[in-house]
């Protein structure tokens, strides 16, 4: 990842001079900012009272958007410590949701600037949450990949960020202590223990009857089978805590990104291809090593077959040609956004009459009816969820207008969306 540190040095020498520290250099100052940036992975800033940056340290990927969102926040927090002692921090979350951390800086009681720790996130990222923020600030739905991409390279802190804004601002306003590192040796390993498959009682017979149930488990996988791949899950899925002795935790993370990998593999002996199973990967990835209980790996496992095999189901490109294969995978990847013929052909350099009769003839439907099919599985899939209005969804899922998505939904399915939704 590259990192961005910009210092203005005038502004620097003015902020050392007005802290209310015993002792500090310009290297101390930095050092702290650079302990927080690599402690709590959040980007620090600090700016004076006129809000001039003085240091910035950054991985510089903030969407302008919202670098040009924050701007307001400054008066806010001013206002709000201005009148608060070097003990302060206050903590602000914008409408983008994204939370801050400001620390004052002081000269003889007075208010000369802030260092401002953000942004991070307070909750988990969801398709929900992410367009809630896009309806919250009157976005368009393209925003969405950029959005996402950006919500999930922050620190979540969860419950803990008053607990952090405690750790900085004693970091901030006491002298920097260097510190030693030592390690000790565990006894134990003088006499290592050799792990032997019997001690826990897998012999050879159950161990080839797991290794036949998972062979059945990845062809449900490879063939869309949900059903029946949800019953085999259970039949092969073991206890191999042992692997991690003391962090059961950590060897059923273990289990899951094995089992990700696997599931990825047999959806493209399905005929998925891998830009899709690429996003499903680390989608999944990602939730399983931010798990903080065993119920919610579960929860994860069941999550991820079902999307596999949905995706066999509804993505696989196998007997189609090569042409097709990549139209088919663009629509798949592009459906909630605002596309038609002319630029699916464009982007993927065919020409237009030439790729919309081909299609048409390899898949038994125009592209536009393709298209709109898509939009409207998802957008059932949505309202089975039951998490968001029906406006909501037909944004969601790339139709400009509501009328539009009703009238499509109806010539697709049969009913209306509020019939639908009214019958689940």
């Amino acid at each position: 990842m590259f990192f961005c540190c910009i210092i203005n040095i005038g502004l620097f020498q003015k902020l050392l001079a007005i802290i209310e520290l015993k002792v500090i250099t310009m290297d101390e100052l930095l050092s702290k900012c650079w302990l927080i940036k690599n402690a709590f992975h959040i980007d620090v800033h600090a700016v004076d009272e006129q809000f001039q940056t003085i240091l910035h340290i950054s991985d510089d990927s903030e969407p302008l958007i919202l670098v040009e969102a924050r701007k307001q926040m400054y008066v806010d927090l001013q206002k709000a410590l201005e009148q608060a002692d070097n003990r302060s921090f206050c903590l602000y979350t914008d409408s983008f949701q994204l939370s801050y951390m400001a620390v004052p800086v002081h000269k003889n009681e007075q208010f000369q600037g802030m260092v401002l720790v953000g942004p991070f996130l307070n909750e988990r990222v969801t398709d929900q949450f992410i367009w809630k923020v896009i309806k919250d600030n009157q976005l368009e739905s393209t925003w969405l990949k950029p959005l996402d991409k950006f919500y999930k390279s922050l620190a979540y802190l969860g419950q803990t960020p008053l607990a952090t804004g405690e750790v900085l601002v004693n970091l901030l306003v006491n002298p920097r202590l260097e510190t030693q590192f030592i390690t000790t040796k565990n006894r134990r390993n003088d006499y290592p223990v050799e792990l032997q498959p019997q001690d826990y009682d897998q012999n050879g017979l159950e161990v080839k009857l797991r290794y036949e149930a998972e062979k059945k488990f990845l062809h449900f996988i490879e063939a869309g089978d949900k059903e029946n791949a949800m019953k085999a899950l259970i039949d092969f899925t073991g206890d191999f805590s042992y692997r991690v002795p003391g962090n059961p935790l950590r060897a059923k993370k273990n289990l899951s990104f094995s089992s990700n990998t696997m599931n990825r593999l047999a959806a493209a002996r399905g005929g998925v291809e891998p830009q899709y199973l690429h996003m499903i990967s680390e989608k999944f990835a990602l939730k399983i090593e931010s798990a903080v209980t065993m119920a919610e790996l579960d929860t994860l496992n069941f999550n991820m077959v079902e999307e596999y095999c949905d995706a066999v189901k509804d993505f696989s490109v196998k007997g189609y040609s090569s042409v097709i294969k990549k139209a088919l995978m663009y629509i798949n990847l592009h459906f909630q956004e605002p596309i038609n013929v002319q630029m699916i052909a464009t982007d993927l350099g065919f020409n237009r009459i030439y790729l919309a009769k081909k299609f048409k003839k390899e898949v038994q439907m125009s592209m536009i009816d393709y298209i709109q099919k898509k939009r409207i599985k998802e957008a059932m899939f949505l309202l089975d969820q039951g998490l968001l209005s029906i406006t909501d969804i037909g944004i969601q899922v790339g139709f400009s207008g509501y009328n539009y998505f009703c009238k499509i939904f109806k010539e697709v399915t049969g009913m209306t969306a509020t019939e639908y939704k009214g019958s689940r």
